[in-house]
């Protein structure tokens, strides 16, 4: 059930009074009620936190901001902590206000895992497996129910590719690739600990918030996919810095402000850019060699859903209507792409991630005949984000974004055949690893169609899917 909520309950008095007065009694009417005073609603926000790689080092730095602010005022914060070196094993960590759970220097690590069910740590847990996020999840959130529930997932991230990179453990059915939570596990697994919340702890329970302290996540493919199981996300179109969000910055807000859900969000958005904007760095104030810091908070459900309609109905009229066909669109294809802001890499690469409005919006421009559809699809990502910020060193390239990208190239070479991996055949009859297949978006859409024929120049046969 969900956590209880103090009220105080306005108790109307009825004071009444008789004065004679000559042939006259005269009775006081009823005094006004006293407001109700309603309690805040309650939160609880677990964090993932999969440092089992070479970010341990920032995974104990974030435990550290957590530690500053400390679970109080009806916010409950819980992280079950992975590292590679720096403690042995899987630890879990109620963060009390005021309790430290790790000293530097002697490198000791004082856990709460007595508190829960296995009333000892857990060994070396693979994070990067479904079935431990289940578990997971539904060990912290039977700890603490509460009306609102925040799930945060920190880690490398790849976008589609998947999040919490476990280099402790290998992936099944790979040759020799770290474990990782694809995006359809990850949302199966998610799925999985709704079903047995429940059933056992609250009868209402969802996501309120999945939150991704990883790159690349703002992608339509990852927010289609989660679609049904969080009411909103927030996630990074860009590479995320080590360091990671600010969380004494939004973890104050909901300890001491009593927040909306959505006033949530944009709490974190802020509180992550302004975490870089005040950073000083060995170069001096600014970002040094992260570029640029964006962050989304993106509301799920059904309008994903719209979005992700429109964006089918696009590429559907883009091959039918013949534009692939046609040396001309395709120019003009691939002249939208490159005035699209796309994301680097560390070493200034440019990724096939793209941004999904800029790109709408400017295919509209490029072909008229389109911008009805492409309209539709703009209108949709203003639906889906809710709230968008970012800050961008000297020279940096996201001056303007719409807050959610999409996997597009006009390159070749960037290609993944994985991507279109509709399920496990596809897999292994294409892939050397049968790790990626199966994502709603690639299945349910176009796109990723419409992304391989792009690229394979000008070859008709290609467009002949069936055969």
């Amino acid at each position: 059930m969900k956590g209880v909520t103090a009220r105080v309950l306005a108790i109307g008095l009825l004071l009444s009074a008789s004065m004679v007065l000559g042939s006259f009694a005269v009775v006081a009417g009823p005094a006004p009620q006293a407001a109700a005073q309603i309690a805040p609603e309650t939160w609880t926000v677990f964090v993932y936190l999969c440092g089992d790689n070479n970010l341990e080092g920032y995974a104990m730095e974030d435990l550290l901001e957590m530690e500053s602010v400390g679970s109080k005022n009806g916010v409950t914060i819980i992280v079950l902590l992975d590292t590679l070196t720096i403690a042995e094993g899987t630890h879990w960590l109620v963060i009390e206000e005021g309790v430290s759970h790790y000293d530097a220097e002697t490198g000791v690590l004082d856990c709460d895992c007595d508190l829960f069910p296995e009333d000892a740590c857990p060994g070396e847990v693979d994070m990067g497996d479904g079935s431990k996020l289940t578990w997971a999840v539904v060990t912290a959130f039977t700890y603490a129910p509460a009306d609102h529930y925040m799930l945060v997932l920190w880690d490398h991230g790849g976008g589609w590719r998947g999040v919490c990179y476990d280099d402790s453990s290998l992936a099944e059915g790979t040759d020799g690739w770290v474990s990782r939570l694809t995006t359809p596990e990850t949302a199966a697994s998610l799925q999985a600990a709704q079903d047995q919340l429940r059933t056992g702890v609250d009868k209402e329970y969802k996501l309120t918030i999945l939150g991704y302290d990883a790159c690349l996540n703002a992608m339509v493919e990852v927010a289609y996919q989660n679609r049904n199981i969080a009411d909103y996300m927030f996630a990074s179109i860009n590479l995320v810095p080590g360091p990671g969000m600010g969380y004494a910055g939004f973890l104050k807000v909901m300890t001491e402000d009593s927040p909306t859900v959505e006033e949530v969000g944009i709490a974190v958005v802020d509180s992550y850019i302004e975490f870089y904007e005040n950073m000083v760095s060995p170069t001096g104030q600014g970002l040094e060699y992260c570029g640029d810091v964006t962050l989304s908070f993106l509301k799920l459900g059904a309008s994903v859903n719209d979005l992700v309609d429109d964006i089918h109905a696009l590429t559907v009229e883009i091959f039918e209507g013949g534009y692939l066909e046609d040396f001309s669109y395709r120019g003009a294809i691939e002249s939208a792409e490159s005035q699209t802001p796309r994301i680097p890499t560390y070493m200034g690469e440019q990724m096939p991630f793209i941004d999904l409005g800029l790109f709408a919006e400017a295919l509209g421009q490029k072909i008229p005949a389109l911008s009805e559809l492409t309209d539709a699809v703009v209108e949709g990502v203003d639906e889906v984000v809710v709230y968008e910020n970012h800050c961008t060193s000297a020279g940096g390239a996201v001056l303007r974004t719409s807050g959610i990208s999409i996997y597009f190239t006009c390159s070749y070479h960037w290609i993944n055949p994985a991507y279109w991996f509709e399920d496990i055949d596809d897999a292994e009859l294409y892939g050397e690893n049968t790790l990626y297949y199966g994502m709603d978006f690639t299945v349910n859409t176009w796109w990723d169609e419409f992304v391989f024929t792009f690229t394979q120049a000008y070859d008709e046969s290609v467009l002949d899917f069936e055969n």
